[in-house]
């Protein structure tokens, strides 16, 4: 703790000291004020006391503390960066208590322990780790917190600590300071004991250090009083001490002229009580005042309440709204006047005709919950409380009229000129309200809640996750993010449930994120937005008009090559959540673990749904005709599932197309995993397939090598599903939010990629014998933030999204919280990278609305068609390879003769001669390989050395053939049809 004057600083021993100056390590402060006099970290952990976690603070001194701008901070217990949950503006008398809640594993295991006096989300560990107490609000920056730091209890195998670390608690035990928080040596070891945790201290409980606690004094003050302009009111305060006189009251902010503590009456003894009158005056102008009025007494003691005081009135919607974030009107029955705008379902847009020419000020306001039969033009005036309403999970409040008492029409006709205003615009708030018209054409960034909300977010341009650019925490990043902060508004349609039509689809049936809208106008509302928080949304009073910008396009085109696709076919199940399966059948489940139901599938619902479902993602695969596929988001049930997706993926082509790739030994837990199907007639599997099943790996990787068709070319694919960055629960340092952009669990994700390069790549090489790797999937982390960042530096991947589609323009698949990047990535191994022709991102699912996906009844209407757009949430991965021949057709470079064939009578075999001359007029170097293509049904060559694709092969002993030499080769087959025997020759150099 650090050294406040009014505590005399505990003795040392010199040795003590110098122990203590060797132990680079520890924290040492002198006894102070505030400590930290509980911890608790194992809240709802399997044996846990209590449900959450928390940290208890006390105030050990004589004199009141006022926590004001504090905090107390988390860090792990090797860890460099903070934690923070910023206290409240509250003073701790002498010897209180006050409770800070943190977070909790799962809330259902443990005693129940409701919120404290302040509550963060901060998971602290149950064994190990560092807790302060901090003088800044905000998380420290230094790892040690410097002159920050307050207070600090490092315990279990913390590195920091005050002289020496405190013993470790457990999920059943907690760290207590000694004597009920008072003991202080600046020792963490001797301070604190692990022991059974009781029920926590809350703000109010006080505890003596040594001498007797002054008995505080006791305020009766009404909340608020109510008048109206012009009229007087009084209000009776009072203040008793049972161990002092109080002897004195006078208000400290808050007043006006006109308001005045009047007939003030000490009281005669300790123990009585003192009253005196808050007297308002008529006079007093319309308005809210919070008048702070503080009583003392003969000890010098002090206490002080706030009575808000307030007044209504008459005020333009201009005074009303005021240039502050909060009107000084706030809680006050106000009338005002102004024009109708808009009628929305909730209420309706009002605006001051003239306004007050003060850009600050918004010359609107919304009217909530009022029914009128004026419209739009009609000039009415409004009685009703002002409100600063607050959406759920917003940051800012939006002035409004509530509990409306009148509403009066005036007159009709007139007109408001729509403000012109664009984005981005950081001060959306000086027109909240006003009827609008964006000059700048604005983008759909967002159209995942169009179906449910009717709403589209909209930005000028297409607005980047920053991480998708930069690396989480950079500057840069904290830059774009800002920058995309103050480029947003939400269009909505006026109606604030579920539309039974979905608004603003184009009239084949989608509108694109990408499109573009001009001259849009409306009434500036604010409010929640699908997915949680708020935004300012735009209630438009002329009807958008759309331009496809961001037309529907075929699947990329790229060069030749065998191409390698990445595709989430989201949740693809051959069994349902209603029980049924593909084949009809009842009473299945899908399995998690050793947990095996109905209600562990995903995906469908039920036939009808599926149908459209495998309709879509087959018709997606289809057109992008890939000869290797890596799929995500396929159910776990063996091959059955990949099976049954290439059954009617060939159905679609007419013939036989693709194979699945038989699955590895391991594939997770999970309800899904990765699989891979392939073109037998392009690719031939080389080996079995390999998987890890490590236990960082939630859905393991599955490797799978492959050879060229054409020209012998090997590579191995790699297909990953990282772990998702949503849902923290149970999540441990490094895996929570840090709010930097990559979600939860970064930690986890980065051990997969690490796990992957260290192990799994190596593992795949080799057994394939060959360097050349691609890694593609659903990595989950956008294109610069560390898991990525990890495989592209320290493992050597080449990035070909970054290669071949940042030059053209922002790469993603995915859109999520109206920003759009790539979670779906192609990266080669540094010796493949050369090979690689082209890659791309085929923008048939991001882009489209979720309302128009294969889902029945989550929306009134309907908008399903049977196209490959909208078969998934994320957009596949295209990359083509121009793979280094491992054989080249060089028949042009020679002349061959077959000879004609004998019949051995005994065996039925025809035998013959091939000569093979070299025209080329220079050496044709091998090894030469003679390929009999197109031989008759039924017909084989018996003397083969092997067969390429459908063709037998006879390799030639002859290293080399030297320029116009001849070589002769011998046939034999078998041919029980007696056919004319007929082939093409042709003649290869190279390894099949």
């Amino acid at each position: 703790m650090t050294t406040f004057a009014a505590l005399p600083i505990p003795r040392r021993t010199l040795l003590a000291t110098l122990l203590a100056s060797l132990a680079a390590s520890a924290f040492a402060a002198p006894g102070g004020n505030v400590v930290i006099s509980q911890v608790y970290g194992g809240g709802g952990n399997n044996g846990a006391t209590w449900n959450r976690d928390y940290i208890e603070l006390f105030n050990r001194s004589g004199a009141p503390v006022s926590l004001a701008n504090m905090s107390v901070q988390y860090q792990s217990a090797t860890g460099t960066t903070w934690q923070a949950i910023a206290l409240p503006n509250v003073t701790l008398r002498a010897g209180e208590y006050f409770l800070v809640t943190a977070g909790t594993n799962n809330a259902a295991v443990g005693a129940n322990l409701p919120l404290g006096d302040q509550t963060g989300g901060i998971n602290l560990s149950g064994t190990t780790g560092k807790v302060a107490l901090s003088r800044i609000p905000t998380a420290m920056q230094t790892a040690d917190g410097g002159a920050d730091v307050l207070d600090l209890v490092g315990f279990g195998g913390a590195n920091r600590f005050e002289t020496a670390v405190a013993p470790a608690p457990s999920n059943s035990t907690a760290l207590h300071r000694a004597d009920l928080g008072c003991t202080d040596t600046d020792n963490n070891s001797t301070d604190f004991s692990a022991v059974t945790p009781t029920a926590p201290r809350r703000f109010g409980t006080l505890h003596s250090c040594g001498g007797p606690v002054a008995a505080p004094i006791v305020l009766s003050c009404p909340a608020g009083v109510v008048t109206q302009q012009g009229n007087a009111i009084t209000a009776l305060l009072s203040a008793t001490d049972s161990d002092s006189i109080v002897n004195s009251a006078v208000i400290l902010s808050g007043a006006a002229s006109g308001i005045s503590l009047v007939g003030a009456a000490p009281a005669g003894s300790a123990g009585g009580k003192m009253e005196v009158t808050l007297q308002v005056d008529g006079s007093v102008a319309a308005g809210k005042y919070p008048v702070k009025v503080q009583f003392g007494n003969s000890d010098s003691q002090t206490e002080s309440c706030t009575v808000n005081v307030s007044v209504a009135g008459e005020a333009t919607i201009s005074q009303i709204q005021g240039a502050q974030a909060e009107s000084s009107y706030n809680g006050v029955v106000m009338t005002t006047k102004g024009v109708i705008t808009a009628k929305v379902g909730s209420g309706f847009f009002l605006q001051d005709p003239n306004g007050d020419g003060d850009p600050s000020t918004s010359d609107a306001i919304f009217v909530f919950g009022a029914q009128t039969a004026a419209v739009p033009g009609d000039l009415v005036q409004v009685t009703g409380t002002v409100d600063e309403y607050k959406p759920s999970g917003a940051t800012r409040t939006y002035t409004e009229l509530k509990d409306v008492s009148a509403v009066t029409k005036l007159g009709a006709g007139y007109t408001i000129a729509p403000t012109n205003i664009g984005l981005p615009n950081a001060d959306l708030a000086s027109v909240e309200a006003m009827l609008v018209r964006f000059t700048t054409p604005l983008t759909v960034n967002q159209n995942k809640y169009l179906g449910e909300r009717g709403e589209l977010t909209l930005a000028y341009g297409r607005r980047e996750n920053p991480t998708n650019r930069y690396p989480a925490g950079s500057p840069e990043a904290a830059t774009l993010q800002a920058e995309n902060a103050a480029n947003e508004v939400v269009l909505d349609d006026g109606v604030f449930t579920t539309p039974a039509t979905i608004p603003y689809l184009a009239p084949d049936g989608t509108v694109r994120a990408g499109d573009t809208v001009t001259d849009l106008t409306g009434v500036l509302d604010f409010g929640a937005i699908g997915g949680g928080g708020a935004a300012f949304k735009l209630q438009p009073t002329e009807t958008p008009v759309f331009s496809r910008t961001n037309p529907r396009l075929a699947a990329p085109s790229l060069p030749a090559g065998v191409k390698v696709a990445s595709a989430n076919v989201l949740n693809f199940f051959t069994t349902f959540t209603d029980g049924k399966d593909a084949w009809g059948r009842s009473g299945q489940g899908c399995t998690i673990g050793s947990r095996t139901s109905a209600g562990e599938c995903r995906g469908a619902d039920n036939t009808a749904e599926f149908v459209r479902q495998r309709d879509k993602i087959v018709a997606s695969l289809k057109n992008l005709d890939a000869d290797v596929v890596g799929l995500m988001e396929i159910q776990n049930n063996g091959d059955i599932a990949a099976t049954y997706l290439v059954e009617q993926l060939n159905a679609a082509y007419g013939k036989a197309t693709y194979a699945v790739v038989p699955k590895p030994a391991a594939t997770g837990t999970d309800a899904i995993r990765v699989a891979m199907i392939y073109k037998p007639a392009a690719v031939s599997l080389v080996g079995a397939a390999l998987s890890d099943g490590d236990s960082v790996n939630n859905r393991p990787p599955m490797g799978a090598t492959f050879k060229s068709v054409a020209n012998g070319g090997k590579f191995s694919v790699i297909v990953n599903h990282f772990k998702s960055k949503a849902s923290c629960g149970g999540a441990g340092a490094g895996d929570t939010d840090p709010g930097n952009g990559q979600g939860c669990w970064d930690k986890t994700r980065t051990a997969q990629a690490q796990r992957l390069a260290t192990y799994f790549i190596p593992q795949v090489v080799a057994a394939a014998n060959d360097p050349d790797v691609l890694v593609i999937g659903d990595l989950n982390a956008y294109g610069f933030e560390n898991p990525i960042n990890y495989l592209t530096g320290s493992a050597g991947l080449v990035n070909q999204i970054e290669r071949f589609v940042r030059p053209h323009g922002t790469p993603y698949s995915y859109v999520f919280d109206g920003q759009s990047g790539y979670l779906d990535h192609a990266l080669a191994s540094a010796s493949l990278s050369s090979q690689v022709a082209g890659a791309a991102e085929w923008h048939n699912n991001a882009d489209e609305p979720e309302s128009i996906d294969y889902n029945l009844g989550d929306t009134p209407q309907d908008q399903f068609t049977m196209d490959p757009y909208r078969a998934s949430d994320h957009d596949p991965v295209v990359i083509s390879l121009n793979l280094t021949p491992a054989f080249a057709d060089i028949s042009s470079a020679v002349k061959v003769a077959v000879g004609g064939y004998s019949i051995n009578r005994l065996t039925g075999k025809y035998t013959g001669t091939v000569t093979i001359t070299n025209t080329s007029g220079q050496a044709i170097n091998g090894p030469l390989h003679f390929l009999l293509q197109g031989l008759p049904s039924g017909v084989t060559l018996d003397n083969k050395s092997g067969m390429q694709g459908a063709s037998p092969y006879i390799s030639l002993p002859n290293a080399a053939i030297a320029a116009g030499a001849s070589v002769s080769v011998g046939t034999t087959f078998s041919n029980p049809g007696k056919v004319s025997i007929t082939y093409s020759p042709k003649l290869f150099n190279g390894t099949f």
